[in-house]
């Protein structure tokens, strides 16, 4: 009789230890996971074939993150889009044990981009999110990739919960908006004026989801912002880069089974990933 009794003590407490363990398990709500990644070519004044060392070295971290999915370049993966600069790219994200997206920026854009990739511009859905890959050019979305993106929001709004969107540039970014304490890679690049708040903000209002966009350029060297955060109404904007050599990051969003999603900083350089902080600590006032 004491021996039933101690065995049914002990599938009892075994019992509560496993729920116990899966309830306070911070993973067992997630649905899945991306990092986004910006600036991949690293600092412009330290230019090597293949990826930045920083991020080849978190490679083995993002291939056991749990459920990760697929990662998300956010332009300027290469220095010059040449063959031998792709190539040794290439080479190096065939370690990632997910696929992998680029949105180009000026540095990837031309003939080898395309042979590799085919397209610019593209969506493609995850349960009931959508993912949008853009390329502005010279910072503006217009002409057919402005209808690319207004169809693909109105055909895809009604049957999703959350738009993710990826570009390079901070299109938001203006020297003499709220975004000029930001210090982009190189300002001379921006063009004078951008779209985004006549055109594309509009749009992006107007699917009533909640909205993300990542940028990628920033965080190249020392003198330039590591990343930014600016959330309002129903739109968050997020830029992320590395190359600085002491706030190397990329970005990690947790989408939860219920539609909601979380960031999480990424910091590149020692051991300690948390090391930056949150993100929402790089907030744009």
């Amino acid at each position: 009789m004491k021996k039933a009794i101690k065995f049914l003590l002990f599938l009892s407490v075994s019992a509560f230890l496993m729920y116990g363990c899966n309830n306070s398990n911070p993973e067992s709500d997630i649905a899945y996971s991306f990092f986004v990644a910006g600036h991949v070519y690293g600092n412009p004044s330290s230019i090597q074939y293949g990826a930045y060392p920083r991020f080849k070295e978190a490679i083995g971290f993002l291939n056991n993150y749990p459920l990760m999915a697929f990662g998300v370049f956010t332009g300027d993966v290469v220095p010059r889009p040449t063959p031998e600069y792709w190539d040794s790219l290439q080479a190096d994200l065939k370690m990632l044990e997910m696929p992998y997206y680029i949105a180009p920026g000026n540095h990837d854009r031309g003939e080898e981009f395309t042979k590799r990739y085919e397209k610019y511009y593209q969506y493609f859905k995850r349960g009931s999110d959508l993912f949008i890959i853009m390329t502005p050019v010279n910072w503006n979305i217009e002409g057919k990739q402005l209808d690319f993106l207004k169809t693909t929001l109105s055909e895809n709004k009604d049957s999703t919960e959350n738009i993710f969107i990826f570009i390079h540039e901070l299109i938001w970014w203006s020297p003499e908006n709220r975004f000029n304490s930001v210090e982009i890679n190189y300002r001379p690049h921006y063009p004078g004026s951008t779209n985004y708040w006549e055109d594309i903000d509009p749009l992006l209002r107007e699917t009533g989801k909640n909205v993300v966009v990542f940028a990628g350029d920033v965080g190249c060297n020392q003198k330039v912002s590591p990343c930014m955060y600016y959330s309002y109404d129903n739109i968050t904007l997020i830029a992320s880069g590395m190359g600085s050599g002491n706030k190397d990051n990329l970005v990690i969003t947790r989408v939860h089974k219920n539609g909601t999603y979380d960031f999480r900083l990424i910091h590149l350089n020692g051991d300690d990933k948390s090391g930056m902080g949150k993100l929402e600590d790089y907030r744009v006032d």
